[in-house]
């Protein structure tokens, strides 16, 4: 962003807000909002096209209304604020997919141009708020939110307020930072703030328009990159991590911090942590606090090494424990991340070791579920199950299974994590493999709330073990109730050992891979 003061160095990006129109206080509004939303795992074979994305989430003009007033969601956050406000919201379009391979550029260019296009016949608007997720890779191009900005900016130039709301796996780059006026990324893993976070965004925007701050930038990226499960923020490292960035000894100045986790699974130069801090026209207060922070973050490194659980191990862990439901998190086939969704090893194990009572949500398998739809409900069925994507995430599995249920997959999300929201698992069917109910599902979902168990006629309370295809998510909603949770690491696109990740592109030395 062009500015009268800017200092570019290794790990260093500072960038001031100039010439930002002002506003009398309580005039009203208005604003553009837009969201365009993937998480990006370039090891993934699985092409991200419009179909990803219109069978996920993808709305347009006031269907976005619709969709997400009274939820709680960036979206639902920016709509209370403005509407509470008195202000205007200019709806473009809302689009997400769940993560996987590259975006095809056909995909890209259709969706940022709904977005641009609102930008262009919306030339009275005061501000641009945007719900992004930061680690998009397209065809073509790594970094998808930055070049959607840089496009934004080509039409408005650079005094019109743009605040963005990232999620905390995001990439980072010089060319986001300096396209938009502020980045909100969230605080919570799993989730559970987004909503607060587009309050923030939409409440912050408004003072930016008003005149009343002058936000700049400071931006630090250490050599390192947590493995994400273990930087959520219920307990460890990150939790304080973001305690000690929140807290009192915070400078007066600063406006926004986010400690950016990264995501892994990209093989991209800019990825990695991030530390970005935003203060009120103070250079030198967001330069300390992002060294200090990054600097506390890298000598506690350590910490967020770990020891993997195997498939086997986690399966006997869960048969000795005498309370119920354990919940096991088959981290490494996480389609949250970007896997297939169709790993069967832990389903495998389940069946070896004898386990006569547990629910596994959900494995990807289109064709079996046209299979159990034949068959019909109490049909029996021996079709081989699972793995069918790739050949990282382990053999398909022969199974034996009576047809429980089939039905549209539909569901809205109940827990803490985008509350009211719905979805879909698209046509499904339940499958009774001697006591192990399994939903399988015609979409990649991250099996994150019980309501998927219970909108399959399951539930997860009567069970004994509870497998979820989640890395972290699921805490959110399934630790209040599980006696005990238990991470099992096999083979997948999400697996927390990193070594066997064929980077290519990644800057290096990066914590842990260069110990």
């Amino acid at each position: 962003m062009p500015s009268d003061s800017k200092l570019d160095a290794q790990n260093c990006i500072e960038t001031p807000i100039t010439g930002i129109q002002s506003r009398l206080f309580g005039d009203p509004m208005k604003f553009l909002i837009a969201s365009f939303a993937h998480e990006t795992n370039t090891f993934s074979s699985v092409p991200t096209d419009l179909a990803a994305f219109k069978a996920q989430s993808f709305v347009t003009g006031e269907e976005v209304a619709e969709a997400f007033t009274g939820t709680s969601t960036t979206i639902g956050g920016f709509l209370d604020v403005i509407a509470n406000r008195g202000d205007e919201a200019i709806y473009t379009v809302s689009a997400s997919a769940t993560p996987s391979g590259l975006v095809a550029h056909d995909a890209y260019e259709t969706i940022a141009g709904l977005i641009l296009d609102g930008v262009r016949n919306s030339p009275d608007v005061d501000g641009i708020l945007l719900a992004l997720h930061g680690a998009m890779v397209v065809e073509g191009f790594d970094d998808g939110e930055g070049e959607l900005l840089r496009r934004i900016r080509e039409i408005v130039g650079y005094d019109l307020p743009v605040v963005v709301v990232l999620d905390l796996h995001s990439h980072i780059t010089e060319h986001l930072i300096d396209a938009a006026s502020v980045v909100i990324g969230y605080q919570k893993y799993p989730h559970t703030d987004t909503y607060e976070r587009g309050v923030e965004a939409a409440e912050l925007i408004a003072r930016i328009v008003r005149g009343e701050v002058n936000p700049v930038s400071a931006l630090r990226k250490p050599a390192m990159i947590p493995v994400c499960g273990k930087c959520h923020t219920q307990e460890g490292l990150y939790k304080e991590l973001w305690e000690e960035a929140l807290g009192a000894s915070r400078p007066t100045s600063v406006i926004s911090t986010s400690l950016f986790a990264g995501f892994s699974y990209a093989d991209i130069p800019p990825m990695g942590y991030a530390v970005l801090v935003y203060a009120d026209g103070d250079v030198e207060a967001a330069n300390a606090e992002a060294d200090r922070l990054a600097d506390l973050s890298w000598s506690r490194r350590d910490e967020f090494l770990y020891t993997p659980t195997s498939i086997e191990e986690a399966v006997s862990q869960a048969i000795e424990e005498n309370r119920q439901p354990v919940v096991i998190a088959d981290i490494a086939d996480n389609p949250g991340g970007g896997s297939s969704n169709d790993g069967v090893e832990v389903l495998r194990e389940l069946i070896r070791q004898g386990v006569n009572s547990a629910a596994v949500g959900t494995v990807y398998d289109p064709d079996v579920v046209v299979q159990a739809i034949e068959a019909g409900v109490g049909g029996r069925m021996t079709p081989s199950l699972g793995a069918k994507t790739d050949t990282l995430h382990g053999e398909p599995v022969d199974i034996e299974a009576r047809v429980v249920s089939t039905w549209d997959g539909r569901f809205q999300y109940k827990g803490p994590m985008t509350t009211g929201s719905w979805a879909s698992l698209g046509d499904c069917a339940v499958l009774d493999i001697g006591g192990i109910l399994v939903i399988v599902a015609s979409k990649r979902l991250q099996c994150r709330d019980p309501e998927i168990f219970r909108a399959a006629g399951i539930d997860p309370m009567a069970r004994d073990i509870l497998v979820v295809k989640s890395a972290v998510h699921f805490r959110a909603a399934f630790v209040p109730f599980a006696a005990k949770v238990i991470i099992a690491d096999g083979p997948g696109l999400t697996s927390l050992d990193l070594t066997q990740f064929e980077y290519s592109r990644i800057r290096r030395p990066l914590f842990p891979l260069d110990v």
